[in-house]
């Protein structure tokens, strides 16, 4: 069930009221968890089972490590939780790509020798879902968080129907003791709160997102088709359909989840504004970006012993950033050029930038050469992201830079170059004004008018429901 579709329209209507009718706590909480599995099963009945065997070891293992004082039995269960999670999750993500790039090694060593390529349907959401418990086991073997004895409450944090799918990557300590106190029916101001981030997040997806999507495929799909000014505009196309798709989708999950009083994390924060590509992780994907650097970057060594180190643990982090996104040589490179990126950018700041330097990159003008870098290569780094090859990326890169002319003109309509302006004025409004926010009647009548009437205009809109891009990961 998309977010933006009727099926789901009508799957909330009945979960909210039916939860609405029910006063007893642990009821509510019985019947969350069932409207969960439904919520999942509608989509992947098959790996329903994959799921609850993953939420029954993580949560024995939890608990464990709650009583467990010996060291080395504490490591053991941390590690026996860890290795499960990802080894589920390479073998069913990765264990075709590994098999691929076996035969192209074999191939180049003249060989002779072929293994078979599985071809395996990926569990939906297993790339969020596993790193929400590897987050819960690491965070109970660091002593940050006690583990919960209510297997129900750890099943409704990793099942919870909002993030399950494609996130936010929420923290336990976040959302556990929130079930804790779990309400129902929210409060008035949660419901408004959230049906107005969930249809804003429906309008970013719809109005904006699902329009750049014909630029962008079109481009994408014949590069050799048009010139370079054209595959420019194709590629700015992509950069702002994926930042609203995704975006979009973590408002939904935002707003869903404080409908049932619940309050989740924003997952972005303007970030086509960053002048710095590390700004740019701090407001890009913020969910992922802090678990990379909690449980990877960190245990890598961070920025705690020497140099070499952190450029290392800077470089690997955002490799293994983009390996996670997809089981594709194009993701590593995406990965690889924000990681060599990065690690360039820190050695600079931190060991050979001058005061005088320091000052500059303070200044109007030193903001406005910050910005340009950083969207030339989060820009160019999508090309890798969007190509379903390395051929394809390098060939729509070559020749949007090389001033070729093409043979079509890409067609941009009216409304695809409003929105373009739209969304300059509201990055405008963002970077001068970062507090400004939509405008809201304070009155509950008026809200629930202002919120109904917007879902059905966008309804309308809407040319067909289409997938969220991070669907694919």
């Amino acid at each position: 069930m998309l977010f933006i579709s009727d099926e789901f329209f009508v799957f909330l209507i009945v979960v909210l009221t039916t939860m609405a009718s029910v006063r007893h706590p642990d009821a509510r909480r019985w019947l969350l968890l069932g409207f969960c599995i439904w919520f999942y099963a509608s989509w992947s009945l098959g790996f329903l089972g994959l799921l609850f065997v993953n939420i029954g070891i993580d949560y024995v293992i939890a608990l464990r490590l709650g009583t467990e004082t010996r060291a080395a039995a504490r490591r053991a269960l941390v590690t026996t939780s860890v290795t499960m999670n990802l080894g589920m999750l390479g073998f069913f993500k990765y264990l075709g790509f590994g098999a691929s790039a076996l035969n192209q090694g074999l191939t180049l060593l003249g060989t002779g020798l072929h293994v078979p390529v599985p071809h395996l349907v990926l569990p939906l959401g297993i790339s969020f879902y596993v790193f929400q418990a590897i987050s819960y086991t690491v965070d109970v073997y660091r002593g940050h968080l006690k583990p919960t004895r209510s297997i129900r409450e750890f099943a409704i944090f990793i099942m919870f129907f909002p993030h399950l799918v494609s996130g936010p990557i929420v923290r336990a300590a976040e959302i556990l003791p929130q079930l804790d106190r779990l309400r129902f029916p929210a409060t008035i101001a949660d419901v408004m709160q959230g049906a107005r981030d969930f249809v804003l997040g429906f309008g970013r997806k719809v109005v904006f997102a699902d329009t750049f999507a014909g630029l962008a495929d079109t481009t994408f799909n014949h590069p050799h088709d048009y010139g370079s000014a054209d595959l420019c505009i194709g590629l700015v196309a992509y950069s702002l359909q994926i930042y609203f798709d995704f975006s979009g989708y973590s408002q939904m999950a935002v707003g869903l989840a404080r409908m049932f009083g619940i309050g989740f994390p924003d997952n972005f924060d303007a970030p086509y504004i960053s002048r710095s590509l590390q700004e740019f992780w701090r407001r890009w994907h913020i969910s992922l970006s802090r678990f990379l650097r909690d449980y990877l970057y960190i245990p890598l060594g961070g920025s705690r012993h020497g140099d070499a180190r952190t450029l290392f643990a800077l470089s690997a982090t955002m490799l293994i950033g983009g390996f996670w996104h997809g089981a594709n040589w194009t993701f590593i490179v995406w990965g690889a050029l924000h990681g060599f990126g990065q690690a360039i950018a820190w050695y600079y700041r931190e060991r050979l930038r001058t005061p005088t330097q320091a000052r500059f990159w303070e200044s109007a003008a030193g903001n406005a050469l910050g910005w340009l870098m950083t969207m030339a290569v989060v820009n160019l780094a999508w090309i890798y992201f969007r190509a379903a090859t390395l051929d394809g990326a390098n060939q729509y890169l070559q020749r949007m830079v090389s001033g070729a002319i093409g043979g079509q003109q890409l067609a941009v309509s009216p409304t695809q170059a409003g929105l373009f302006a739209v969304t300059i004025a509201l990055h405008l409004v963002a970077y001068f004004k970062p507090k400004w926010t939509v405008p809201w009647p304070q009155n509950p009548l008026a809200q629930g008018l202002a919120v109904g009437m917007a879902y059905v205009v966008l309804v309308a809109m809407k040319q067909a429901d289409a997938p969220f891009i991070y669907f694919n990961f």
